[in-house]
């Protein structure tokens, strides 16, 4: 096949990681990141994913103010157009963004064939994976440069899916894009094992391991600079892994101070996250530093910035969020048009061939000035974040054979 098929390799230059001095403070976001011509995407998935072969559509949206809204004061519904479909093994996947300066790239993996796909933003090409070396349901996807971490979610001491290892890296510097009768996939890469938090017990007892594993749950977790923190249900701390060294540092006593997952404001070292499950959302100002001791230990400080709006005095948004740029935020809600509802010919059961997805874009009010103050400043003035404007975008999609989930959907800004 590969001898008949026509056959194209791109190289793939990777930017590389950068080793922070020992004095200095580390603020979020990657070095190698790119913050300009960014676009926010939507990742739907289909009402019957566990049958399709492509369970999964992307979509680009423009978060812009609508030109026609602003004349008539209205807000109407624009029909997004798919950008790419999928194809993967279905259910437990997680999404996540790859941004360096040789790429920007959607990047899915999890479930239980551990299978992993990548769409190209620029290029609108799907290339296919190397699969985990372990099954890892709904991973805890993240990205430094150009290398994506996936670490599970719920570890299992048992058997998979979540079995170790539970904490792998793919390297994409080296890799290259293979197409092959216009079906794609990399070479030069694959999933490695990495070392998992030293809190986590790794050598059970016979006692242990029949009657009181661990039911372990990753709570909060935030790319910092090269630094992956992370909080578990436990009572063990924020732990960060080092990314170039590969070592964990126990950075602090206190598990973070939000639930799920920390996305960087355009780059900064402010957060936006959510103060617990259901919100409300804040802001949080991250920076990791070396404390100064011979044993080179990391220090962890997060100073909380309340998100404010002039109708509200928090701002409660759903959980699928994003980060943007230029001091933007937005948060998004997907629900199925009633009225679409039809009787599948082959299952019949009943699915919803539409649905109708929800932006809402929020204005900070000078952002600038809060990235540069120093520590000092911000615990003694404590701050708020404010709301400048807000508008929103209402989208709607649709597919008439496999319709959409409501329950699962994924944004990102690329």
């Amino acid at each position: 096949m590969m001898e008949h098929g026509k056959r194209k390799a791109t190289d793939l230059e990777g930017g590389r990681g950068v080793q922070a001095s020992p004095d200095k403070i580390v603020p979020a976001g990657d070095f190698d990141e790119v913050q300009e011509g960014r676009s926010a995407y939507l990742v739907a998935c289909h009402w019957d994913w566990s049958r399709a072969s492509k369970p999964f559509s992307v979509y680009k949206m423009d978060v812009g103010p609508s030109d026609a809204a602003l004349a008539s004061g209205r807000i109407r519904r624009s029909r997004l157009r798919r950008a790419a479909s999928l194809e993967m093994a279905a259910g437990g996947k997680t999404f996540a963004a790859v941004r360096s300066r040789r790429r920007a790239w959607i990047v899915g993996a999890g479930g239980t064939a551990g299978d992993t796909v990548f769409f190209d933003t620029e290029t609108r090409k799907v290339i296919a994976g190397p699969a985990l070396t372990s099954a890892k349901w709904n991973p805890i996807l993240t990205a430094v440069g150009d290398r994506v971490y996936a670490m599970s979610s719920t570890p299992s001491w048992v058997l998979d899916p979540n079995f170790p290892p539970w904490f792998e890296v793919l390297d994409l510097s080296e890799a290259r894009v293979v197409t092959v009768d216009d079906r794609s996939h990399l070479e030069g890469c694959s999933w490695s094992a990495l070392p998992i938090p030293p809190c986590m017990p790794w050598m059970l007892s016979p006692f242990e391991y029949h009657y009181k594993w661990l039911m372990v749950v990753v709570m909060s977790y935030a790319v910092v600079g090269p630094y992956i923190l992370v909080s578990f249900n436990e009572t063990w701390g924020t732990h960060a892994l080092d990314t170039n060294s590969l070592q964990w540092h126990k950075v602090d006593d206190e598990r973070l101070p939000f639930f799920g997952c920390a996305d960087p404001e355009g780059g900064s070292s402010i957060f936006l996250a959510l103060s617990k499950r259901n919100g409300p959302l804040n802001a949080y100002r991250i920076r990791v530093a070396d404390s100064g001791k011979d044993d080179h230990a990391l220090k962890l400080s997060i100073t909380v910035l309340p998100v404010r709006c002039m109708e509200q005095p928090e701002v409660d948004e759903e959980p699928c969020f994003a980060s943007l740029d230029n001091g933007r935020f937005c948060s998004l809600s997907l629900s199925v048009d009633s009225s679409s509802m039809t009787l599948h010919p082959e299952y019949l059961e009943l699915f919803p061939r539409k649905a109708r997805v929800n932006l809402r874009i929020y204005q900070i009010e000078n952002p600038e000035s809060l990235l540069d103050a120093p520590e000092e400043t911000l615990l003694a003035r404590k701050p708020k974040i404010r709301i400048s404007s807000q508008w929103e975008r209402a989208f709607k999609i649709s597919n008439s054979s496999q319709g959409f989930c409501p329950f699962s959907f994924t944004l990102l800004f690329v």
